[in-house]
């Protein structure tokens, strides 16, 4: 039994590991197959183009359907764990772990541009002048990294909130939950007001905006 077949019928487990319901999940499967065979059509594994021989999932793969596939890589980008914690969540070495990250990446990003679920990196993308005042939400989020060997590096990428080395993106949220805007990233020590000033993003007249007190 693969980890997604032991998680599938959970709901709370599934949401917990991915971010995404079942039905939200079975909703991005097909594209997201679409979006793995093209790459693959052009691709090895290991990155390298394609020759004349066409992909065919090999035998005993760890990650023998498109569901098990998708799932690997959502729990990835959803923890962000070790890539040797990863594989061995999955049964798999860690180099093999590093070889399906490499792939399916890629692909995880061309399946959401295609169903228009990336949030826009330029404020200008977004069409809110032409949209109806309504609730939103920003706030920043922050990510940890390996603590960097520059000097200067470490004290601009420290984060005091966080107590750890970090970079950092607000975003900004619709009363649907979805985000629309994910702004530059930066060093952990910006604060985000900082970053949303220099972003310099916008909201129809009469929106309601939440925040919180750092912000204001």
């Amino acid at each position: 039994m693969t980890l997604y077949e032991k998680h599938a019928d959970n709901p709370d487990m599934f949401l917990s590991l991915t971010s995404y319901t079942r039905e939200e999940f079975d909703a991005m499967l097909p594209e997201f197959e679409q979006q793995f065979l093209e790459r693959m059509r052009d691709y090895c594994l290991d990155g390298k183009p394609r020759g004349k021989r066409r992909y065919v999932s090999y035998h005993n793969s760890p990650l023998p359907t498109s569901a098990d596939k998708l799932f690997f890589i959502l729990t990835y980008v959803k923890a962000y764990p070790l890539q040797s914690v990863q594989g061995a969540l999955f049964g798999i070495p860690q180099s093999k772990a590093n070889q399906w990250i490499h792939t399916l990446t890629p692909v995880l990003e061309a399946t959401l541009a295609s169903l228009e679920c990336l949030p826009a990196r330029d404020f200008a993308d977004l069409p809110l002048e032409d949209m109806e005042a309504t609730l939103y939400w920003h706030d920043g989020t922050e990510r940890p990294i390996q603590r960097p060997s520059d000097a200067e590096a470490q004290r601009q990428h420290y984060s005091g909130k966080q107590k750890q080395h970090t970079i950092k993106n607000d975003t900004v949220i619709t009363a649907e939950c979805q985000v629309i805007y994910l702004t530059a990233t930066a060093e952990g020590k910006k604060h985000d007001k900082k970053l949303a000033d220099e972003s310099g993003y916008q909201f129809p007249p009469g929106s309601t905006l939440i925040q919180d007190t750092g912000f204001q």
